[in-house]
């Protein structure tokens, strides 16, 4: 009985989660047709620069706790110690609060210099905005960690929906209604769209926590060994999520200041970079949908072949998850390159990023590729290899981007080959790496 209602309630909350990504997605790319539109490839650009930021700044304020409060609450719920998860929950609050505070008070101080490294300043004034965002993300991150511990995926499913709802309706309209005002009032609206959401998020999150948690809190104060176990779980996860958003920050702000050493003015540079990251590369990694359900279910049957040392089986897995994804690749390859010119009319209104589509689309099985290499890796018990070779593959992309975007006979075009380098190079690495592993079982 206790079986059955586990599998019952992995395969539900399974299937909220999925329900949820997957209108998320549609909205996301309802909403980025829709930017494309009203505020251009200019102001995508800006945008684009304003995103990673945004995402590095809510990644420190949440100190990478999310996971640790889910494992903590998970454990403490099985031996039925409530205190003691409350604890967890009322702790974990506390320091993403602390975390939060500091982090806005480097941020003010910095905006207040002059950040020479900034391509265009016109983002300095969405940057003051951010911490009233981001302060309501730590906060839903540790509420959605809450619950899921718990096993309730309903509150995280909801929230998520919630929270883009409410950033693409407001952005939307604040920046169609401020555009008149200049593009500095458009994006500062869509900053309040990304407020809006996170609010919209945390509401939905405190109306479905559990009656518990609305009791009033335990007033043992946090030990020490309770610490110690938090940021043991912690750290592993947010030096992870610190990589990988310091690693778009940094290209978000890097392409286009390479850009202008190359001779492009700051606001061609930057439409090049609203073009190439708002457009084209959204639109690239389209299909991905098609590949992350098979890299979902391809885990845990890798992992099962290989504790069981059952190399046939794990051969099969590999050969299929390989080729199948190729096959994808090629035929997402295909039309983008064959029809680049209609979707991105059809998509953006605008062909101007028709040709970076059309450059790109080559780069499509190799980029796919990484997901599911990365997925086989994670099954094999290697997810470290896989870490190892994306960063790798990341520092090469970075250094040819520096070099070859500031030259004038390649521009932009650096920057596609610098990705097309890396995904070819990161997915046959892991390739050569899994045929490795594999014969060792």
């Amino acid at each position: 009985m206790v079986s059955a209602s586990l599998k019952s309630s992995l395969i539900r909350g399974t299937v909220q989660l999925a329900a949820a990504g997957i209108l998320v997605r549609i909205i996301g790319l309802l909403n980025r047709m829709a930017l494309s539109r009203i505020i251009g490839a200019e102001g995508l650009g800006l945008y684009q620069m304003i995103l990673p930021l945004y995402a590095l700044l809510a990644v420190i304020a949440g100190l990478g706790l999310s996971g640790a409060v889910t494992k903590m609450v998970a454990d403490r719920s099985a031996t039925g110690d409530i205190a003691g998860r409350r604890r967890v929950r009322q702790l974990s609050l506390r320091l993403v609060l602390v975390a939060a505070a500091a982090i806005t008070a480097l941020l003010l101080l910095a905006t207040s210099l002059p950040l020479t490294f900034i391509p265009d300043r016109r983002i300095i004034g969405m940057l003051r905005l951010m911490p009233v965002a981001y302060i309501f993300a730590a906060v839903s991150s540790i509420l959605r960690s809450y619950s899921q511990g718990l096993g309730n995926m309903a509150p995280t499913a909801l929230s998520q929906v919630a929270e883009q709802l409410a950033r693409v309706v407001v952005g939307l309209a604040a920046a169609y209604f401020l555009l008149p005002r200049g593009m500095e009032s458009a994006l500062a609206g869509l900053v309040g769209g990304i407020i809006a959401g996170e609010i919209a998020c945390l509401g939905v999150l405190c109306f479905m926590q559990p009656a518990e948690v609305k009791a009033p809190p335990p007033r043992r104060p946090p030990s020490f060994s309770l610490l110690k176990e938090i940021f043991s779980l912690a750290l592993p996860t947010l030096l992870l999520r610190l990589g990988t958003s310091v690693t778009q920050t940094v290209e978000s702000l890097m392409i286009p200041a390479r850009l202008q050493a190359a001779g492009f003015s700051a606001a061609r540079a930057t439409s090049l970079f609203g073009e190439l990251a708002g457009m084209a590369l959204p639109l690239l990694f389209l299909p991905t949908v098609l590949i992350i359900p098979l890299n979902t279910t391809l885990v845990p049957a890798v992992a099962g072949a290989t504790t069981l040392r059952q190399r046939g089986r794990l051969e099969m897995l590999v050969k299929m998850s390989l080729w199948g994804t190729l096959a994808v690749g090629s035929l997402a390859a295909a039309l983008l390159y064959l029809a680049a010119s209609p979707l991105a009319a059809i998509l953006y209104g605008s062909t101007a990023s028709a040709g970076l589509v059309s450059r790109l689309a080559p780069a499509a099985p190799f980029a796919y590729l990484q997901f599911t290499t990365a997925a086989i890796l994670h099954g094999m018990g290697l997810p470290a290899v896989a870490v190892a070779t994306d960063l790798l593959g990341t520092a090469i992309s970075l250094a040819m981007i520096y070099h070859l975007a500031a030259l004038p006979s390649w521009g932009i075009n650096g920057v596609i080959f610098a990705y097309t380098a890396c995904y070819l190079f990161v997915s046959l690495l892991d390739c050569l790496l899994i045929r490795r592993f594999v014969n060792k079982i």
